[in-house]
């Protein structure tokens, strides 16, 4: 697929990130593209007609569909990213956005509860 196709889709779908999968074994990420790495792309003048894997960002940040929701907000503050990559045992899942994290109450609600880790929690004294 090439990058404006990519584009394209980001653009129709009105989403921020494609997830980039083995033609031979869909639910196996291999990359991804986010908006970011589109603009990117045109800021230096990088031929859209080149094949995507050219722009994509491998290896990909996931997490496991179990994991807490305060942990996948820290892997997004760590990596200054927008969207993580949820997987089960491995296989594509799905993805998770901060958008979506911010359009839960409960998410927010968890995220205040626990979103602190233990370590950066001011003392008690």
């Amino acid at each position: 697929m090439r990058i404006k196709d990519v584009a394209k889709i980001l653009a129709e779908k009105r989403i921020g990130l494609v997830v980039i999968v083995d033609k031979a074994q869909p639910d196996v990420v291999i990359g991804v593209v986010s908006e970011r790495d589109i603009v990117r792309a045109v800021a230096n003048n990088v031929d859209l007609n080149q094949p995507v894997k050219e722009i994509m960002t491998s290896p990909v940040i996931t997490v496991e569909g179990e994991e807490p929701i305060w942990n996948v907000a820290k892997i997004m503050r760590e990596h200054n990213i927008r969207h993580v990559v949820v997987t089960n045992k491995g296989r594509l899942y799905g993805v998770i956005s901060i958008r979506d994290m911010v359009a839960e109450e409960s998410v927010l609600k968890s995220l205040v509860e626990y979103g602190t880790p233990e370590e950066h929690r001011p003392s008690a004294d």
